[in-house]
Order: structure tokens, then C-alpha cells, then sequence
């Protein structure tokens, strides 16, 4: 029950920390989740453990999640994590010792896939920031298998997901989190040879995964695809938008190029005001961003500061523009603060992938 609680709890501070980390967070498709079977997500990979986050934020139920075993540096570390239903999973670089690992883990997880928790597995393996999906490992039809075969009167629903950042680094973009039709692992899991059941489970999955992100290819047309994308204005937290401009960039068109939209004179004037205001995250931003040599870590990290950090921080502020001039006043500059959070924006580099 406390276990349950404190991941509540945390989820909570996640979901008020993206109402202000993102301009916009969509949630499409919840009603394709089973309330009675077992559910195993398969997301698309592109944003470190942000792509985990936004499936904390929008999945009502609880939920487990798998991540690369090389960021468990520690046992101090590795508390924390399962605390928060983080599980480490063992990849062929870790060593063979390491592989065997694996079998311990997926058992912890098959139970709780048995008590009607989810699961979140990264099917592609490791992240990316291109606007495609690799191709699929197999370590998520080993975990549906062994689950049917260890619980055989029980159901599981495989269900893929497409998260879609307009923007994979910066501060208030767009993003959407699609959960896709469910796909019974049971149907795979009856026929008769195992390795073909599993090539067409990964072959159906991947499919279905495609249809709910942007998917550019071929790999070696990309930078061109995704320029004419970009230029064009195309909102890549909206996989529908940009696979229509997909579609006729692929029947020769030639896509118009979208007026770029420059900030407001009100939010240039107060970009001073704002960024002095916050001048103790942006500090620390500057401090933590050399570490992070991986840009996919950014937003995560960003997200977590202002999470975590973010309320401690203008609690103090507010205490001492109370303490100062008083409790009206107080209130007036914690309201402008959050309000005008946004504008810090103006101060982030865009990237583009």
C-alpha cells in the first residue's frame, strides 16, 4: 500500500510539472486499455526516460518500467529507482553475466502483470531522436510468452503506443502520447512453431507502431524529408498532420514553407524580468548541461528540475517577498511568476533532428 502511495504521489507532481513544462500534452486513444486484462506498453523510443515519464502521466492505472541497467550505478541508486517502478534490463554490452540477470527480472515482472499492473518495455531497445522507428528486439515477446505460459488462465493485451514531441529538447513544446487498438498476445502465443509466432507478432506491432508516430523513410532520404517537414510547419506531436505531408512529399509535391512566428514585443520586454526570476534554474541548467553530452536527456531532466526543484524554489521566493512587503503582494508575485513562466523559452537554442 505505501509502495502504491508514494508512486501516486510522485505521478501527481509529474502531472502538475507537465502543465507547465509543455505547451501542450495530448492524450489520444486511452480508451483502447483493458481495466480487466493484463497490458504490456510498447512506446516508441526517441526521449531517455521522458518517453517512460509521459506514460506515468497519462496511464491511470500503475505501471512498471524497464531501463537501460548501465544507469543503476549504485544500490542507493537502484532504490530509488524501484521505488518509482523503475527495473533495469540487461542488454548483450553489459556482458553475458549481466544477460542472465534478465531472467529474475522479467519474472518480478510477469507478477506483477498477474496482479493487473502494466508494464512499459522500449521494444526498439535504445532511444533516438530521428522521427522513425528502428527495428524491434525480441525481449518483449519473450515477456508476453513467459507470462501466458507461467499464467495460462490469464489474458494479456499488447498494446503499442506512439509518443510524439513537437520538439524533443526544449521547453514548452507540444507533445502526444497514442495508444494504439490492442493486439492479444495469446493469438501469437498459440501457434504452433515459437519463432515464427514471434516474427509476426514483431512484424504486427512494429506496423501498428508506425501508424501512430511520424515515420520518415528511408533512413538515407531523411534529413531531407524532415527539413522539407519542418519548413512547412508540420506539428510532429501531431503524427496524422505529418503523415499527410509525408504522403505528398512521397507523390513529388513540394510542400509550402510556413511563416516563421517571432515572439511578441511584450515577451521580448520581459525576457529580462523573467530569466532573472528564475535565475536559479537556469544556473543550475548551465551546470548540469555539460554532463549531458546525449541531448535526448535534456527535456528530462528540465522536466525533473522544475518538477522537484521548481516548488521548493518559489515557495522560498514567495516567503520572502511575504516577509518583505506582505501577504497580497506575495500572492501577486507568485501568480506572475507562474504566468509568465512561458517566456523563458526565448532563451532556449531550437534543435532540430
Amino acid at each position: 500500500m505505501r509502495r502504491k502511495s508514494w508512486y501516486y504521489f510522485v505521478r501527481f507532481l509529474l502531472k502538475i510539472g507537465f502543465l507547465c513544462f509543455f505547451k501542450k500534452f495530448k492524450v489520444i486513444g486511452r480508451k483502447n486499455i483493458s481495466k480487466k486484462r493484463s497490458t504490456l506498453f510498447l512506446p516508441n523510443h526517441q526521449n531517455t526516460f521522458l518517453d517512460a515519464l509521459t506514460i506515468a502521466a497519462s496511464y491511470r492505472g500503475m505501471s512498471h518500467y524497464m531501463a537501460r541497467a548501465d544507469i543503476f550505478t549504485s544500490p542507493k541508486l537502484i532504490w530509488l529507482m524501484s521505488t518509482v517502478n523503475l527495473r533495469p534490463i540487461y542488454r548483450i554490452r553489459d556482458g553475458k553475466k549481466a544477460v542472465a540477470k534478465n531472467e529474475q527480472v522479467f519474472k518480478e515482472l510477469e507478477e506483477f502483470l498477474s496482479k493487473g499492473e502494466a508494464v512499459m518495455i522500449h521494444p526498439e531497445g535504445t532511444h533516438n531522436l530521428e522521427y522513425r522507428l528502428r527495428s524491434l528486439h525480441k525481449g518483449f515477446t519473450r515477456l508476453a510468452f513467459g507470462f501466458l505460459e507461467r499464467f495460462p488462465n490469464q489474458e494479456l493485451d499488447i498494446i503499442p503506443v506512439g509518443i510524439n514531441y513537437d520538439n524533443h529538447t526544449d521547453f514548452r513544446q507540444k507533445a502526444s502520447v497514442h495508444y494504439g487498438k490492442a493486439i492479444d498476445a495469446r493469438t501469437y502465443f498459440e501457434m504452433e512453431d515459437r519463432n515464427t509466432a514471434t516474427s509476426i507478432l514483431m512484424n504486427d506491432v512494429s506496423a501498428a507502431m508506425k501508424g501512430l508516430i511520424t515515420h520518415i523513410e528511408p533512413e538515407e532520404n531523411y534529413q531531407e524529408k524532415y527539413t522539407a517537414l519542418r519548413d512547412a510547419g508540420a506539428d510532429f506531436s501531431n503524427p496524422k498532420e505529418t503523415q499527410d505531408f509525408l504522403r505528398l512529399l512521397e507523390s513529388e509535391q513540394t510542400l509550402t514553407k510556413a511563416k516563421v512566428k517571432k515572439p511578441g514585443i511584450v515577451e521580448r520586454a520581459m525576457y529580462p524580468l523573467v530569466y532573472v526570476n528564475n535565475i536559479v534554474f537556469v544556473l543550475l541548467w548551465k551546470k548540469l548541461r555539460p554532463i549531458f553530452k546525449d541531448e535526448a536527456w535534456h527535456s528530462a531532466i528540465k522536466l525533473c528540475l522544475g518538477t522537484f526543484l521548481g516548488p521548493l524554489v518559489y515557495l522560498l521566493q514567495t516567503s520572502i517577498v511575504y516577509w518583505i512587503l506582505g501577504p497580497v503582494w506575495a500572492l501577486l508575485y507568485l501568480f506572475l511568476s507562474l504566468s509568465t513562466l512561458p517566456i523563458l523559452r526565448l532563451g532556449q537554442a531550437k534543435t532540430s533532428y
